[in-house]
């Protein structure tokens, strides 16, 4: 089957992107995040089969726009802190955070902020042990993440 130009131009994308670079953070991550809009469901499954075998550097970029309201890129997105690369799944974890409503206040700390929370990926991770304890573990051999672990572990009641 002939993939469709969205993908193909993701791919490309992705494949020519820096996830560090200025570049990614001015301009190709709109461009990839249009892109990965306009895929239709069979695009993104092909899309994120591909990805357990493209590099890690297109894999952080893939997991940099995926929008956990959407149940298949939530799916990616969690599946990504068992990423073999760790830059990809701190990348992940980080994001993960973000959307539990988790920011790190340079005068609070880490703290609360239901404007960024999606519901659905909450949910999600409260409720699913083996990404629990995955978070966990990268949150404890992570210092920057440490405080967002107990924070989230007060919020769900179970610290």
């Amino acid at each position: 089957m002939q993939q469709s130009s969205a993908l193909a131009d993701l791919d490309a994308l992705l494949e020519k992107s820096d996830l560090d670079s200025s570049d990614w953070a001015e301009y190709e991550y709109k461009d990839g995040d249009t892109l990965l809009a306009k895929l239709n469901a069979e695009d993104r499954a092909v899309l994120f089969r591909s990805a357990k075998v493209r590099p890690a550097n297109w894999r952080g970029c893939l997991i940099s726009i995926l929008h956990p309201s959407n149940a298949d890129e939530r799916h990616e997105l969690l599946g990504a802190l068992e990423d073999s690369d760790d830059e990809v799944a701190y990348n992940a974890l980080s994001r993960i955070y973000f959307f539990c409503g988790f920011i790190d206040s340079e005068k609070k700390g880490v703290l609360e902020d239901s404007r960024c929370r999606v519901d659905g990926l909450r949910e999600r991770v409260r409720q699913d042990r083996i990404v629990m304890l995955r978070m966990q573990h990268l949150s404890q051999a992570s210092p920057r993440f440490t405080s967002y672990w107990r924070v989230l572990v007060d919020a769900a009641g179970e610290g």
